[in-house]
């Protein structure tokens, strides 16, 4: 089965967005539960699997964010973000991954198990960035990964961005529309990276 979408990109903001706070939110979240974010990031985004994680980090996600009440599960954009925060702290232990030789290998890509339906089984939104992700890291590792490593807000952010344009472009069909930032396109290589770091 295939999830194809198209991607509305809105203007580019200088100054950091306020996702820049719940980006803090998920770093706080991975520095106290990595092994929590780990099966997280394990799930089918929207499964009864990924609940099932999420409702052991949710107390955690409510106290690192100036201790909100929160309850449910996460969305994509929560899940993107921890994501990348797991992401950066492989990167910050050191570990060296050649990104061009292993956007070869299939054992980070995500792939739908058999027989999966909507909504029971995933949120067809969520897989549908996440397969976007894995196209344009797999066509454009290094680009991807500048993308992640760069300030929100900075200049190298938005040259990132611009590096990667075509290769959005080109992993995008018309079936399904998103509405993004394009400072939120980060987010959309986060967990591909993650996965293909700490494979």
């Amino acid at each position: 089965m295939s999830v194809s979408f198209a991607l509305t990109l809105l203007g580019v903001i200088a100054a950091p967005l306020s996702s820049g706070d719940t980006a803090d939110v998920a770093e706080c979240v991975v520095d106290n539960d990595l092994t929590t974010v780990r099966s997280l990031l394990k799930t089918v985004p929207g499964s009864s699997a990924e609940a099932k994680v999420a409702a052991k980090l949710i107390d955690l996600y409510g106290g690192c964010n100036n201790n909100s009440m929160a309850a449910g599960g996460f969305a994509w954009r929560e899940r993107a973000e921890i994501a990348e925060a797991a992401a950066i702290h492989v990167l910050d232990r050191g570990k060296t991954t050649d990104v061009a030789a292993a956007a070869t290998e299939a054992s980070w890509t995500f792939t739908l198990p058999a027989g999966a339906k909507p909504p029971a089984d995933y949120d067809t939104n969520s897989v549908g960035m996440r397969m976007l992700g894995d196209c344009v890291v797999r066509a454009n590792p290094q680009g991807a990964l500048a993308l992640i490593r760069a300030d929100r807000g900075s200049a190298a952010e938005s040259g990132a961005v611009n590096a990667l344009s075509g290769n959005f472009a080109s992993c995008l069909t018309t079936a399904q529309t998103f509405k993004l930032k394009r400072q939120d396109l980060r987010l959309i290589v986060a967990e591909p990276l993650y996965h293909m770091l700490s494979r």
